[in-house]
C-alpha cells in the first residue's frame, strides 16, 4: 500500500468527520456481578468518548420474530412482535482511539440517546480506522 492511498484515506477520514461527525460513546464490555439474594446483575464497562465519529444515514426496515413458544411447538397461534430496526454505519478514525484497541462483536454504542449493537466491523486499510455496522430500535427509550 502507497503513502499516497493511506494519506487520501486520512483525507477522507477528516473531511467525513467534519461533515457527519457525533459524539459517540464506545461501551467496551469488562465484567458482571450477580446478587445472589436479588438475582440482579451489575455489568461493567470500559467507556471511549469518540468527539466526531462519522455516522451515516441509517436504513429502516420492519422487522418481526416469532416466540419461542410458536418456534417450539409448531402450533396455529403465531406469537411474536413486530419492530422497526434501524442500521446504520459508522465510521472511526484510529487516532481517535486507544492505541491497540480492537472492537469486538461484544461491544455496544451509544450517540443520540440511543443504543446500537454492533453487527459488523471492517477495518480500513493498515488499520487506520474502522466502519461498523450497527443495529438499533427505532423509537425505543432513551439511554443514559
Amino acid at each position: 500500500m502507497t503513502q499516497n492511498v493511506l494519506r487520501q484515506i486520512a483525507i477522507v477520514l477528516y473531511r467525513l468527520k467534519r461533515q457527519y461527525g457525533l459524539a459517540v460513546t464506545i461501551y467496551q464490555y469488562k465484567d458482571q456481578t450477580q446478587d445472589v439474594e436479588t438475582g440482579e446483575i451489575q455489568r461493567s464497562y470500559n467507556t471511549i468518548l469518540v468527539k466526531r465519529a462519522p455516522v451515516l444515514p441509517n436504513e429502516i426496515d420492519r422487522h418481526f420474530v416469532y416466540d419461542l413458544t410458536f418456534i417450539a411447538a409448531n402450533n396455529n397461534f403465531v406469537g411474536g412482535a413486530l419492530f422497526d430496526r434501524k442500521i446504520r454505519q459508522v465510521i472511526f478514525d484510529a487516532k481517535d482511539l486507544p492505541k491497540n484497541f480492537v472492537f469486538t462483536n461484544d461491544d455496544h454504542i451509544e450517540f443520540d440517546d440511543q443504543r446500537y449493537e454492533i453487527k459488523k466491523i471492517t477495518a480500513l486499510e493498515k488499520k487506520k480506522g474502522y466502519i461498523l455496522l450497527v443495529e438499533g430500535i427505532d423509537n425505543s427509550e432513551p439511554v443514559g
